[in-house]
């Protein structure tokens, strides 16, 4: 049975340490967290959107956690306790802070306080500029061609870090990382410039 968990206010990402979803922990029968922090998509996924078309993902995850379930703790895939720790996310003061100041916004967003709501999303931004989780709920209230354009913005701007580590799977292609390409016509000519894009 497959179960769909909608975590409007990313309590399971704050437990996870997430910065980003989809994200994925695999968990064995003991409880024990054997792999923390990857990009989670099963396959190679190609979405048209109008003006625009994005591609993203592979296959390289999902044959690893196939290995693993048929394997269990003899797959190479498992990791030791210390490289678990080694992928988790560092804390401070400030990305701490960040969490609850982000789920008042989420309150506030809730209670239709729109300005309440506008001030602490952009207050935990601020805090935790890395964690995607805060920018994109807050882009996605504001629809989706602000919330891809603000997307694209912040992942090519110079110096942007990676929301997904780089998969560690030998012997497995790296995931696919995501490419967005525009679907060059007069028509869409207008709406393009709202990316702030030329034609490539």
């Amino acid at each position: 049975m497959f179960h769909c968990v909608i975590d409007e206010t990313h309590k399971i990402s704050t437990l996870f340490g997430w910065v980003n979803v989809p994200s994925a922990a695999w968990i064995d029968e003991e409880g024990r967290i054997v792999r923390i922090n990857e990009g989670a998509y099963a396959g190679e996924h190609h979405i048209d959107k109008v003006v625009v078309s994005i591609k993203f993902g592979s296959t390289a995850f999902a044959d690893a956690t196939r290995d693993w379930v048929e394997k269990g703790a003899d797959s190479e895939f498992v990791w030791s306790a210390d490289e678990v720790q080694d992928h988790l996310k560092p804390s401070s003061e400030s990305t701490l802070l960040a969490d609850p100041t982000f789920k008042l916004g989420v309150y506030f967003k809730r209670q239709g306080k729109e300005a309440r709501a506008q001030k602490y999303f952009a207050e935990a931004q601020r805090l935790s500029p890395g964690n995607w989780n805060y920018h994109r709920q807050d882009w996605t209230h504001k629809g989706q061609v602000f919330a891809l354009r603000k997307w694209y913005e912040k992942v090519t701007a110079p110096g942007a870090g990676r929301y997904y580590d780089k998969l560690d799977l030998a012997g497995l292609p790296e995931l696919g990382a995501t490419k967005l390409d525009f679907l060059w016509t007069s028509a869409t000519r207008k709406i393009r410039g709202l990316f702030g894009l030329g034609r490539s």
